[in-house]
């Protein structure tokens, strides 16, 4: 029984080696035919729900949103007049985590429609903060509502509505002192609520209160192969729209196709298209700037280990689309863009680099405390350009009141003529891959993956044929093999004895040889019929 199944597990071992030999040297073959990064792309695109990534997916934009504010150390000072500059100190960063979720609506072959939401969970991280009790710190910032109905109101150029605005405004302080806390999610005044209750105007106006709101974002994206590799996760619409609608409701007319509004092929910034070059269109629908932001190729960089294409948000002196170059009619400078259409009460404003980093606007003619530079201030996104995935994020913009002529205006708004004056500025840094994204990431990028897997199917293959012939040589021996019968001569020791006690002690003897089991007690002439038996069997 034992040899039978030992013969059974010989063959099973055959049969396996034989397919595993086989199998290599098929998939050695045709990998001489196939691109091993392109077919794992296809898998990639189709965008299934048991992808690796897909629980990273669903689960973002996850990171620290960085706000920060500016306190005006020398308010009295300016408004005396003994200081011609405003002298701001930066406070931050104040920290929270955020994490956001992509609920999926709808999902055919070639596309995926989703709602976004950014801010799902928002949680304050008092020790990445400055300090940790820094919600309550005092500082004194601009009064911001003040100025942005002053930019407003000076936009009819008429004394009279400057001499109204000085009255109804009697009451109000161009610098106010209160927390971190009030200027970040309280900020109101007393007549923006008593206006707010006749007009459709929002009555708190702090920062964060107003920027991490739910915002209606529903997006229908590529996804597959018919579309084209190259165009996965390309925007088809937002919500239901090509056009920002934000942005159609300017007075100035009807808005060119120069105006980075058209949201049809731009991408929603949490995945992008594999196999990027360094050339490769890429734009961002910029949700809380209403607009397209064109992605500029800067230089290769690393991150984890990973080599991945780095591209800022803001080219240093970029000029702004010409729908977007002007606020509450004042002419942008260079590195500066108008979003006012999307911020609460049509107030003005634009979005620039923090501190004015890649600006051409001179704000050391009137700011003092700034502190300009790449590292800090700059924003960008890193992507590994096979897989196009995201490896690092800061996403970094400030928000600025751009001041018309205020001549006539009280409360020193007279002082800020042509002024740009700026509230806050933010920093949204995408969080930590998880590990096993950043393993898929490592073997996708890999420049040597199909050589490597080329050589370990060629390496299987022989191996595997090596023991296969190794085992076919060994069980041939097994059923080749004959069985030797050795016949021993036993000379008699004892040459005078008796002739017949002679014969019949070899012939006991032989009868042992022949069958060493022999009982002793058993009948001689049965031991012999059994040895003949054995013999003629033989």
């Amino acid at each position: 029984m034992g040899s039978v199944t030992k013969s059974g597990c010989s063959w099973l071992k055959i049969v396996f080696l034989s397919l595993f030999c086989a199998l290599n040297i098929y998939l050695f073959v045709i990998s001489f035919g196939i691109d091993y990064k392109r077919e794992m792309a296809k898998v990639h695109v189709q965008f299934s729900e048991s992808m690796p990534t897909m629980d990273s997916w669903i689960n973002s934009p996850f990171g620290k949103l960085k706000s920060y504010l500016f306190n005006v150390t020398n308010a009295e000072e300016f408004l005396s007049g003994r200081d011609k500059k405003v002298r701001l100190e930066q406070v931050g960063p104040i920290t929270y985590s955020i994490v956001g979720y992509n609920d999926i609506l709808n999902r055919t072959k070639s596309s995926v429609t989703f709602r976004k939401h950014r801010y799902r969970h928002v949680e304050f991280l008092p020790d990445e903060s400055v300090a940790p009790d820094i919600l309550n710190k005092t500082i004194v910032q601009f009064n911001s509502i003040l100025i942005g109905a002053a930019a407003k109101a000076a936009q009819t150029h008429s004394m009279f509505t400057a001499i109204g605005f000085n009255a109804v405004t009697m009451g109000e302080k161009l610098f106010m002192p209160d927390s971190v806390y009030y200027f970040l999610w309280e900020f109101t005044r007393p007549g923006l609520e008593m206006i707010s209750r006749w007009l459709s105007l929002v009555s708190n106006c702090g920062v964060l209160y107003n920027a991490l709101k739910e915002k209606e974002e529903v997006f229908t994206v590529n996804i597959g192969t018919e579309p084209g590799v190259e165009n996965f996760f390309r925007i088809q619409s937002y919500n239901d729209e090509l056009l920002i609608q934000e942005q159609l409701k300017r007075p100035t007319g009807p808005i060119d196709e120069s105006c980075p509004i058209n949201v049809k092929g731009t991408l929603d910034n949490s995945l992008y298209p594999p196999f990027i070059e360094k050339d490769t269109p890429l734009n961002i629908m910029a949700s809380e700037s209403c607009r397209i932001l064109p992605l500029h190729y800067q230089r290769e960089d690393e991150h984890e280990g990973i080599k991945g294409y780095r591209y800022t948000l803001l080219k240093q002196n970029e000029t702004a689309p010409n729908c977007l170059s002007i606020t509450n009619e004042v002419r942008l400078p260079s590195g500066m863009f108008d979003v006012s259409k999307c911020v609460i009460n049509d107030a003005p404003a634009a979005f620039s680099s923090p501190h004015f980093y890649g600006s051409s606007y001179d704000w050391t003619e009137h700011f003092e405390g700034l502190n300009p530079n790449a590292e800090e201030h700059e924003g960008f996104i890193l992507l590994e350009p096979t897989s196009g995935i995201p490896l690092n994020e800061k996403y970094r913009f400030q928000s600025v009141t751009p001041m018309p002529n205020m001549d006539g205006y009280g409360h020193g708004l007279n002082k800020l003529s042509h002024v740009m004056v700026p509230t806050f500025w933010y920093e949204f840094e995408m969080g930590q891959l998880p590990l096993y994204v950043l393993v898929i990431m490592r073997i996708y990028a890999n420049p040597y993956l199909q050589p490597i897997l080329m050589g370990l199917q060629l390496f299987c293959a022989i191996g595997s044929l090596y023991f296969l012939v190794r085992l076919l040589r060994r069980l041939c021996k097994k059923i080749c093999a004959t069985p030797v019968v050795r016949l021993e001569t036993v000379l008699n020791s004892h040459p005078h004895s008796n002739p017949e006690s002679t014969l019949e002690h070899d012939s006991s003897k032989l009868e042992n040889v022949l069958n060493p089991h022999l009982d002793p007690n058993q009948s001689p002439d049965l031991t012999s019929q059994n040895n003949l038996s054995k013999l003629e069997t033989d």
